[in-house]
């Protein structure tokens, strides 16, 4: 899916929030249903890819970075919302890290490394 317009990256990103005010009262994204996991994640790329290409942002967490703190996550057993104070963040605030709406600051990302042992070199990356 590739968005075409404020206007459709406005109407994606509400879905995309609902969804994941859904996950969150739910107990976290992993409890979603199939067809609202493939849509969540479907949204979340195209919505990425169109706020690097529209609103570029130096601070901005990789993809990369992202699939590696979801692979920690599940490696430890932990769920988005339960690492969040881990790393000193809210639920939401670690769910707009992992969407790109929050920068990674220097103490989160020392967080990230050592209490979900990401490798340093993919968060200075």
């Amino acid at each position: 899916m590739k968005i075409r317009g404020e206007k459709q990256y406005e109407m994606c990103d509400a879905r995309l929030e609902a969804l994941i005010q859904k996950g969150t009262a739910l107990g976290g994204m992993d409890n979603l249903c199939a067809e609202d996991m493939a849509e969540y994640k479907t949204l979340s790329n195209a919505v990425y890819e169109w706020e690097c290409r529209e609103e570029p942002r130096a601070w901005r967490v990789s993809p990369t970075l992202v699939a590696e703190i979801k692979s920690a996550l599940r490696r430890k057993g932990y769920k988005q919302k339960d690492a969040a104070p881990l790393i000193g963040l809210s639920p939401t605030m670690f769910s707009d890290l992992l969407h790109g709406r929050r920068p990674l600051s220097f103490d989160v990302a020392r967080s990230i490394h050592h209490m979900l042992g990401v490798p340093s070199d993919l968060i200075l990356a």
